[in-house]
């Protein structure tokens, strides 16, 4: 069964994986910066000629690591306490002063590292403090502005899916509100034909019977599908024929032209039917007449991705105003359904050609060429 307004499971459905996921990209990306933060100072100070090489190391990589643990710990505050999706309602004040509280530590830390440490040639007085407090600052807003922006990126991306998968739900819920239209429609119209055989001929109410048996259960075994192949579409308008054939009987002339390949190209399920009963009361219930039905499937000579599927009919779109009213709500269903399964890769039109002094009516699908799947 193809599916084509499916989106991936909601979020609670694969937590775990995404949460170690999100986890080992934070960490990842904490050890680099940090580490990174640590070859720059490292690095100046090598270039420097410090006379005490090991003890500044040792600094550098004690401000590194406290630096990230006041990040992450910086970091359960933002998400525990402070809402940082919308950039636009973002609490500047509160990050305004996480920040500099932030620098202010890490600045006490590394100056007690001085301290205690007592790197040679190196000056060391409490005075020098509000020097180093921009530096610090700077970082810690580097790392909260790409925090921020990660958080904003990943909650607008959870929105637009969270949006997606309800659009997915209302059209889905559209298509089938529309396909549940067609079925009720050809039951009563077969039951009522079905009454009046009975009375005429029983033998023939009891073929009739088991057609639309076989409808029935055709509808209830692809009543959750989208599409079906062809090839099992036409089995039920096979059915459908037999029935209304045992209603019209002479008058109803059926023909198809059908190449074995298309047969199992996937259409939407139970359209042809609605396209063929709408031909039967276009021309056949309006002419005492014999009248054709013909149906026709081949690759569009245009375009060989898609397929045309043609049902053409003996008589007038204008004539009877009942039939007319029927067929245009039979096509209106057909072109909202195929609009929610395929978009602007399919059509229908209704078309009036003459042919051998003949008005011949043409309901004309353009379809894409996908495969279905038999689930019978």
């Amino acid at each position: 069964m193809r599916k084509p307004l499916s989106l991936p499971e909601p979020a609670s459905g694969i937590s775990h994986s995404g949460t170690r996921k999100t986890s080992f990209l934070y960490w990842l990306c904490q050890l680099s910066g940090w580490g990174l933060l640590f070859l720059i100072n490292w690095n100046f100070t090598r270039q420097s000629g410090s006379q005490d090489m090991t003890s500044l190391t040792l600094i550098w990589l004690f401000g590194s690591l406290t630096g990230l643990a006041l990040s992450h710990a910086w970091r359960q505050y933002l998400k525990n306490r402070l809402q940082l999706g919308q950039l636009s309602k973002l609490p500047l004040l509160r990050l305004t002063g996480g920040i500099i509280v932030l620098g202010g530590a890490e600045v006490l830390l590394v100056f007690s590292a001085f301290m205690i440490l007592n790197p040679a040639g190196t000056v060391r007085d409490w005075r020098l403090l509000p020097n180093y407090l921009p530096v610090w600052i700077t970082v810690f807003l580097i790392w909260t502005a790409l925090y921020v922006a990660v958080q904003s990126g990943r909650r607008a991306r959870r929105f637009e899916l969270e949006k997606l998968r309800l659009e997915v739900n209302v059209k889905d819920a559209e298509l089938r509100a529309l396909q549940a239209q067609v079925n009720p429609h050809f039951f009563f119209n077969s039951l009522n034909s079905l009454r009046g055989l009975i009375y005429e001929d029983q033998v023939a109410a009891a073929q009739m019977l088991d057609k639309l048996a076989g409808m029935m259960r055709y509808s209830l075994g692809t009543g959750q599908q989208d599409t079906v192949p062809l090839a099992q579409e036409l089995e039920a308008v096979h059915n459908y024929l037999a029935i209304e054939k045992i209603r019209f009987e002479e008058r109803l002339v059926y023909s198809e032209e059908i190449p074995a390949d298309l047969e199992d190209i996937a259409v939407p399920v139970m359209l042809l039917q609605t396209l063929i009963e709408n031909a039967i009361k276009y021309g056949v219930e309006s002419s005492m007449a014999p009248c054709a039905i013909r149906l026709s499937v081949q690759t569009n000579p245009a375009e060989q991705a898609s397929v045309l599927i043609t049902v053409a009919n003996q008589g007038s779109i204008g004539r009877p105003a009942s039939s007319r009213a029927s067929t245009k709500l039979g096509l209106q269903n057909t072109a909202q359904r195929l609009q929610i399964l395929f978009g602007d890769r399919a059509s229908v039109r209704l078309t009036e050609h003459q042919a051998d002094q003949q008005s011949w009516v043409h309901a004309t699908l353009s379809l894409p060429r996908q495969i279905g799947q038999d689930k019978r």
